[in-house]
């Protein structure tokens, strides 16, 4: 067997990875189908990926359902990158303060890419009905709360997260660049960023920027309500909170207000 290229060995690694990230996506066990289509990559070329990922502990295949999952291994891993990430220490009182006042789930969302947000804090709502959302979990940025609340402070970010065509998730997902451009110069004068059943057609948000002790936004801290909840009254009842929130997070991450 000829020996592989530099190349060749980083392609492997590459790919492999962008499995591993399609199992973390996933809403549970996944097919082998499934990581084909989510990757668009060859079926040979998964399957010797998602078996390199067996084979060393990240995931476990189960030969019943012929479905592939992640393991804890794969989870530790990501768990001690959201340990050492200090913006989420500091985040927690106000998180905490956040969900008693609004009781609704609360998270923190910082950007991966332009046209993504990862959650990385979060307090579940103590109501029976919430929403369903874990940490980790990747989301479009433009067409969420936590997501426009970062945009609205990266020019360079939103065009690039604008720059292609925007995929329509829900009936009421606004895909025009131009419209969303609108939007986040609102959020920019506001302060804030609510979306409704735009990511998901059953839940919206109320979003607050965060920043650093440069000033610059590098996170965004918001409160997610289910759509049937989501009454005007109940909105403008927790905007106030999320943005104290916002400028709290702040201040515990070194920024000064002027």
């Amino acid at each position: 067997m000829p020996s592989l290229t530099r190349n060749q060995i980083i392609a492997a690694a590459a790919g492999t990875l962008e499995v591993l990230e399609a199992l973390s996506q996933g809403d549970g066990p996944m097919t082998l189908a499934q990581l084909i289509a989510a990757t668009g990559r060859p079926r040979g070329t998964v399957h010797r990926m998602v078996s390199t990922l067996v084979n060393t502990g990240f995931a476990t295949h189960d030969a019943q359902t012929a479905r592939y999952a992640l393991t804890l291994k794969a989870w530790r891993i990501g768990s001690s990158a959201v340990r050492d990430l200090d913006l989420v220490e500091r985040a927690r009182p106000s998180l905490e303060r956040l969900m008693r006042e609004t009781g609704e789930t609360v998270h923190v969302s910082v950007m991966e890419g332009a046209d993504a947000i990862v959650y990385v804090a979060k307090l579940a709502s103590p109501r029976s009905i919430g929403v369903q959302t874990r940490l980790g979990q990747r989301s479009p940025s433009w067409c969420t709360a936590t997501g426009r609340a970062m945009l609205a402070y990266d020019d360079e970010a939103a065009d690039l997260a604008l720059a292609g065509p925007l995929r329509r998730l829900t009936a009421q997902t606004i895909t025009d660049p131009q419209q969303i451009r609108a939007i986040l110069q609102d959020v920019k004068q506001q302060g804030y960023a609510i979306t409704k059943i735009e990511n998901h057609p059953d839940m919206g948000g109320v979003a607050a920027p965060v920043r650093d002790q440069t000033g610059h936004v590098v996170a965004s801290v918001g409160v997610a309500i289910p759509e049937y909840r989501m009454l005007d009254s109940l909105v403008q009842s927790v905007i106030p909170h999320v943005v104290r929130a916002g400028a709290d997070i702040s201040e515990a991450m070194g920024y000064v207000a002027r």
